[in-house]
């Protein structure tokens, strides 16, 4: 994938460890496995809220920017047991974060935690999506008296509409009832985990499931995390997905499912494609399988004349099952010309243009791809600005023959407002050249046009048919709004119809006020 065309999501985590039982007190232990096994969808900052009946502190968050390993400081063992020893709990929820909103700043970093002298309106929470009508919300905020916004997100807002929902009871409410208001108010994805000071857990799914979030047991403990790669690697064996519209409740007796709002499932294609690890499972899908099959049907349109000279290159790392598939299904090697430099965080010296980026991330090597007849093939090109720079490094630097681009997702044409970072239609790098939206396959001459713009030989995207294909999901069930312009709920269609106006008087801004994570 384009290294910095989109961003990921963030993750959220759930432990709930029954008293007596062999691990009271480790659910810090827990929250940071999962966390660390999350790590792909959020690297900006990391944090937990843990719920220990005997501290005075009865819930409390910890939380700061950074990968988690060094949120944990699990490089200092004196300083990271402090931190295990401070939050030990049996109850406890976790977030990796990053944001297409917000500051470098700690107090953007989530859970977070709203404190109150009632213990039922005392609350920590962690969020993965957007709320598509946050602008609505705000204003409906901002005209009441006394109220006030600081971060200015949406994890803000959705903070304030849960206050105020437990506001309007003289004692604690049932959370059920709780979220199924809040179902009624909240336009968007959300999958959220909740801890409050008298104990009480939810693990919430909004109506349309646009986001995963899946649950399991082991050992009579309780994990939630957005994807179950995170379960299965604490031992998770029967792994089981929050239904859209439900609820995990957890409160001192057996976790059950409740539902509080009608399903109208429309799951985020791009999980699959790109955001999700590759050895999750969502929506009982597997993630490697869906790519692998991605390549099959990409290698099904192939019209290039292929010989000896001809090798396939994955982009890494994402994208590797679809190329492999996609070279075999041809009879063609897959190889390893560009080497993925897995040592490069976030940096201040990257350079200064996406060609030096591109350069740092990856090493070409030109022993293998020199003098050859190259496909590259992407799990997505939202922007083309890096796989125009992956073409230009493979062509210089490698001495390529010819260069090919073939991407296992269709044409990205429309904006997301449901967690991805590409919110102008601007920007999309496929609108530049069509405006027919909803289209199967974009015209020869139109690809020929897009290749050239990137410098490559020739380019080939997935069909929207294909990528349902190969998810194996009714298409109904899928959000495909970012690859046909049919949104799934009424403020995606509401800043659709926004953000193409605004592209036909020449705007560049974002169509709504940044919101996500």
């Amino acid at each position: 994938m384009g290294l910095d065309d989109i961003h990921d999501n963030c993750g959220v985590a759930l432990v709930n460890i029954p008293d007596g039982h062999p691990e009271e007190g480790n659910v810090v232990k827990y929250l940071y496995k999962l966390l660390l096994n999350m790590q792909g969808r959020g690297q900006l900052s990391a944090g937990i809220t843990t719920y220990n009946p005997k501290r005075t502190q009865l819930i409390d968050t910890y939380k700061d920017l950074g990968m988690v390993n060094e949120v944990f400081k699990t490089s200092f063992p004196l300083l990271s047991a402090r931190i295990f020893k401070r939050y030990a709990a049996n109850k406890g929820i976790g977030h990796v974060r990053y944001a297409t909103c917000g500051k470098d700043d700690k107090s953007f970093a989530q859970p977070f935690e709203r404190h109150h002298g009632r213990k039922w309106k005392w609350f920590s929470f962690g969020f993965n999506g957007n709320i598509a009508n946050f602008s609505e919300l705000r204003e409906k905020l901002l005209k009441k008296s006394d109220y006030h916004l600081v971060q200015n997100v949406d994890t803000e807002i959705i903070m304030h509409y849960l206050s105020r929902e437990l506001g309007k009871h003289s004692r604690a409410p049932d959370l059920v009832e709780v979220f199924r208001n809040l179902a009624d108010v909240f336009d968007g994805s959300w999958s959220l985990t909740y801890l409050n000071a008298r104990g009480e857990m939810v693990a919430a799914r909004d109506p349309s499931g646009i986001r995963p979030l899946v649950y399991g047991e082991k050992d009579g403990i309780t994990f939630v995390a957005s994807e179950s790669n995170a379960l299965s690697n604490v031992g998770v064996k029967t792994i089981k997905t929050v239904p859209p519209g439900c609820m995990l409740y957890i409160n001192g007796k057996k976790p059950r499912i409740c539902r509080f709002a009608r399903a109208k499932p429309a799951h985020c294609m791009f999980e699959w494609v790109y955001f999700a690890s590759v050895s999750s499972v969502m929506e009982e899908k597997s993630v490697y399988l869906v790519r692998e099959r991605l390549g099959k049907e990409l290698a099904k349109q192939e019209t290039l004349k292929l010989d000896k000279d001809t090798l396939v290159i994955p982009v890494p790392d994402s994208a590797k099952p679809a190329g492999d598939a996609y070279a075999y299904a041809l009879g063609l090697p897959s190889v390893e010309g560009l080497i993925r430099n897995r040592y490069v965080g976030r940096t201040f010296i990257e350079g200064r243009g996406r060609f030096e980026k591109v350069k740092n991330k990856f090493a070409v090597l030109r022993e293998v791809v020199k003098d050859k007849r190259i496909i590259i093939v992407d799990d997505s090109v939202v922007r083309g600005t890096t796989t125009k720079n992956i073409v230009k490094y493979l062509k210089e630097e490698g001495e390529a023959k010819e260069v090919h681009v073939r991407v296992s997702c269709p044409p990205i044409i429309a904006p997301c407002f449901y967690g991805i970072d590409m919110s102008t239609v601007s920007e999309l790098f496929a609108r530049k050249f069509s405006d027919r939206l909803g289209m199967n396959a974009l015209p020869q001459e139109t690809l020929r046009t897009m290749a050239k713009d990137i410098g490559a030989d020739s380019l080939r995207y997935q069909t929207v048919s294909g990528l349902v294909k190969a998810i194996g999901l009714p298409k109904n069930d899928l959000c495909l709004a970012c690859v046909t312009g049919k949104y799934p709920t009424p403020w995606g269609k509401k800043l659709h119809r926004l953000a193409e106006k605004r592209r036909g008087k020449g705007s560049v801004d974002r169509t709504s006020r940044d919101t996500s994570c």
